[in-house]
């Protein structure tokens, strides 16, 4: 029985109790439901009822896992970033846990590991080289990529990158082990130029057409969502537009060159 049904029939039962009479018991009983139901199908219940319970979290403890020392490694280099041009900012705190939140779909439950590891970070500052090599260690390339990717978004919050933020993201970048190839690209994806095409694949255009087709090859496998879905939703989305970003560069670069 719905829960307005069970609870007007207990109150109609209470009432007739209290009037006295088998009549009005029934009488009571029958009215308590009759206002129950109009509750349930009006939806004038309180929260916590089954149907408004939150859903249970659906993720596998592998998918958890992985989530988690994404968020704690991004945090890590983030404040290392944000401090590279002077202390941390509100703004700049805001900004990560809105990435996490819009970008990478973030539920509470994961957003609340964001705001404490952010808090440890700022607190007792991270080695940069430590919190790289753990994400060598622990994260696949497409995941790397996609970090220093995040990082370069985070840089730009206030429209510039300093000089001191850019060396930084250059340290990131080789302490988690990526090409210098590879590091050209991601830049060329917040820094186009007239060579942008080739940029995003980590080439100039002096390239041969072999080394543009191995360039793109390697990328496309390397940032394929399929290697970033244990991170979840958000991220699979922001490596699909990665990848496509990469796929439309090959193009291009195949149409000037008349093939």
């Amino acid at each position: 029985m719905a829960p307005g049904k069970v609870l007007g029939a207990m109150l109609g039962l209470a009432v007739g109790l209290l009037i006295g009479g088998p009549l009005a018991i029934v009488l009571l009983i029958i009215s308590g439901l009759v206002v129950g139901h109009l509750v349930d199908e009006l939806n004038l219940l309180p929260s916590g009822t089954p149907e408004n319970l939150p859903k249970p979290d659906t993720r596998s403890p592998q998918e958890l896992a992985a989530q988690d020392h994404f968020a704690r490694h991004l945090c890590a280099l983030f404040i290392e970033v944000a401090r590279a041009d002077g202390d941390v900012v509100r703004d700049e705190v805001r900004v990560v846990r809105e990435y996490f939140e819009d970008r990478l779909k973030y539920g509470p439950e994961a957003l609340g590991l964001v705001r404490r590891y952010l808090k440890e970070h700022i607190a007792r500052p991270p080695s940069l080289e430590h919190a790289a090599a753990a994400c060598r260690d622990e994260l696949s390339t497409a995941e790397r990529l996609l970090l220093l990717d995040a990082l370069y978004g985070l840089a730009l919050v206030d429209g510039n990158l300093h000089r001191a933020e850019q060396d930084t993201l250059r340290r990131v970048s080789q302490g988690l082990g990526l090409s210098e190839e590879e590091f050209r690209s991601v830049t060329a994806r917040h820094f186009g130029d007239g060579q942008v095409h080739y940029a995003r694949l980590g080439l100039t255009p002096e390239a041969s057409d072999a080394d543009v087709k191995r360039a793109f090859r390697q990328l496309a496998a390397t940032h394929h969502p399929d290697r970033v879905a244990n991170l979840g939703k958000g991220a699979v989305e922001q490596a699909s537009r990665r990848f496509q970003e990469i796929r439309e560069a090959y193009e291009e670069i195949l149409r000037l060159r008349g093939r």
